[in-house]
């Protein structure tokens, strides 16, 4: 993970530039988080990553923005430094798994897959005896010893991660230790943590306990931690101390600023100098286009004639406040939707090549054997909008922005966005494709989601999830179709649109403040990123003063519907319902008062 930025810092220092990483914490504080941005003068991008720990989270920034000098055509990407990591496990042979989708990248083989290898080889082998019950299951102890290590470094960097110390006066673990024993010495106090242990021996912690005599304030103060270790126990007991006399008022809250040395200040020198001397020295300053310090003419006290030495203000990183949503096509480790990248599981090692491939031949194989999906298949053959996929796909493909109008009941809000999503697996490049469709209430995005992931014979959460105010079915993080509403995404943009190569607004008719802002918004992001596509469809739409808006853009019009729509008005249905108001009760009290 560290190659990737040493190329990253190379490559930079030969164009004389330097990179900038900016870590803050993020996550909830269960299950912290760090975001690293990196950030480069002259370069008008700022690349992010996210992970458990810094150093893979600086990675993962490093990696994005190398990503963005190959889209710009600085560098060729397979300069690059790939992401492999190594083993020292049995890697599974390529006869055993001839028949699957895809191919995995090398790496820890899980528990299950190790089990099968072992199974295989006892089976084909017959030059050597089975294994007995001591023995099987021998060639994990390697895998668990490493899960084991890692669960213990992922336990002792939790519990340095303090997301709430602004409230208790910047102290954390970290600092807070060295200033209680500060305090202890000058006031002459000799603390003594008591030790106590807890839990069973495979799994054994620590609790730390500490009474201090406050003589200012005439109590004492109590303090009784848990850690994993002695250490962390104590360094947390030595906080709640902290925290306790900063509330108290007694120790002042943490700023991190050591005392200035003033050993490179000079301090005033008397001197008498002769003219001849005095002379020199002025011509001197005056060669060197230095202002000299002439004294006041009626002086009687010694007048220092050193020259002030400018004050060096140590330079602070200014965070730059980009004026457009950031963006960047979909890519490999990063899931557009929680916008963070993917550190678990296959997908965080895998190439463009390996996802595109696996979900090419997952789709040949539904197309042959999905009974469910070939049914559908024929029905959605009936649509009106099926004639022009292929005139739709031209469109896309060579516009940013398209207009697409159609009638109620031509199939373009639930066949759009899959016509678009199957050309990319088809061709081979799934790995490319994430479409996001707004619809303009969340139950029209929930329907629309149903019914689309029952179209293509699968379950919400495959390739067609949805997102609405407190719930969420979310879709894999490589060519899989969002539906949400609006205002989510406008929350989303705050993160910036990163892994999205399609935005769909369905309904631009039914206009808002929300869905003006959001067309703003795309305007500016289309003519800042030309590789985004945007897709406006409607049913009734004026679309003369759309295509002015995005610079003339083509417009698509789908004639013919399959349902014929009948227009209903309020009075119509209570008239169908036969629906009676109750008589008012407080007109009802005044008849029975009169």
């Amino acid at each position: 993970m560290s190659e990737i930025k040493t190329f990253l810092y190379a490559w930079l220092g030969k164009q004389k530039m330097t990179p900038s990483y900016d870590i803050q914490p993020s996550g909830s504080k269960a299950r912290p988080k760090f975001m690293c941005e990196v950030r480069v003068d002259g370069i008008p991008y700022v690349g992010i990553g996210n992970s458990t720990n810094k150093k893979d989270a600086q990675a993962n920034a490093a990696y994005d923005f190398a990503n963005y000098l190959v889209r710009a055509g600085k560098i060729q990407a397979s300069e690059i430094p790939s992401k492999v990591i190594a083993s020292s496990a049995p890697q599974q042979p390529s006869s055993t798994y001839d028949n699957m989708t895809g191919e995995l990248p090398s790496g820890i083989l899980p528990p299950h897959l190790q089990l099968k290898q072992e199974h295989h080889d006892q089976v084909t082998d017959f030059s050597f005896e089975r294994a007995g019950p001591s023995v099987r299951g021998g060639a994990l102890h390697d895998y668990y010893d490493r899960k084991r290590k890692l669960e213990e470094e992922e336990t002792f960097a939790s519990e340095e991660i303090d997301l709430n110390s602004k409230l208790h006066g910047n102290w954390t673990v970290e600092n807070s230790k060295g200033r209680l024993h500060q305090f202890f010495q000058q006031n002459k106090i000799n603390p003594e943590y008591k030790y106590s242990q807890v839990g069973p021996d495979h799994n054994r912690s620590f609790i730390s306990e500490l009474v201090v005599y406050i003589k200012k304030l005439g109590r004492s103060l109590h303090a009784r931690e848990h850690g994993s270790n002695k250490k962390n126990a104590s360094q947390s007991c030595a906080l709640s101390i902290i925290r306790q006399l900063y509330h108290l008022n007694v120790i002042e809250a943490y700023t991190g600023i050591t005392k200035n040395k003033a050993s490179d200040e000079a301090e005033p020198y008397a001197v008498n100098l002769d003219q001849a001397t005095e002379q020199q020295l002025i011509d001197l300053l005056k060669k060197l286009n230095i202002p000299a310090v002439c004294p006041p003419e009626s002086c009687p006290n010694p007048f220092n004639l050193v020259i002030p030495k400018p004050q060096v203000t140590p330079a602070t990183d200014v965070r730059c406040v980009a004026g457009v949503i950031p963006w960047s096509p979909p890519q490999v480790n990063w899931n557009p939707w929680t916008s963070c990248n993917i550190d678990e599981g296959p997908l965080s090692n895998c190439s463009d090549e390996q996802i595109s491939s696996d979900l090419m031949n997952a789709n040949l194989y539904a197309m042959e054997n999905n009974l469910r999906l070939k049914q559908m298949m024929d029905e959605r053959s009936s649509l009106p909008i099926l004639d022009y996929k292929h005139k739709l796909l031209t469109l896309v493909r060579e516009n940013n922005v398209l207009v697409v109008r159609g009638q109620t009941g031509s199939g373009k809000t639930t066949q759009v966005p899959q016509y678009i999503l199957d050309s990319y697996i088809e061709s081979n490049n799934a790995s490319k494709c994430n479409i996001i469709v707004t619809q303009p209430r969340r139950i029209s995005a929930v329907s629309v989601a149903e019914r689309v992931a029952d179209e293509r014979g699968e379950e919400l959460g495959n390739s067609t999830g949805y997102s609405v105010r407190f719930e969420s079915v979310l879709p894999r993080p490589h060519a899989g179709i969002l539906f949400c509403t609006v205002g989510v995404l406008l929350r989303k943009l705050t993160n910036g649109l990163r892994g999205v190569s399609h935005i769909i607004v369905d309904e631009i008719h039914e206009r808002d403040i929300n869905t003006d802002f959001l067309l703003v918004v795309l305007r500016d992001i289309v003519v800042t990123f030309p590789g985004i596509r945007v897709i406006l469809m409607s049913a009734t739409v004026e679309t003369s003063m759309f295509t002015e808006y995005f610079n003339n853009c083509p417009v698509l019009e789908v004639h013919g519907r399959t349902h014929p729509v009948q227009e209903y008005f309020m009075e119509d249905c209570i008239e169908m319902l036969k629906f009676v108001p109750p008589p008012r009760t407080q007109k009802q009290r005044k008849d029975k008062k009169n």
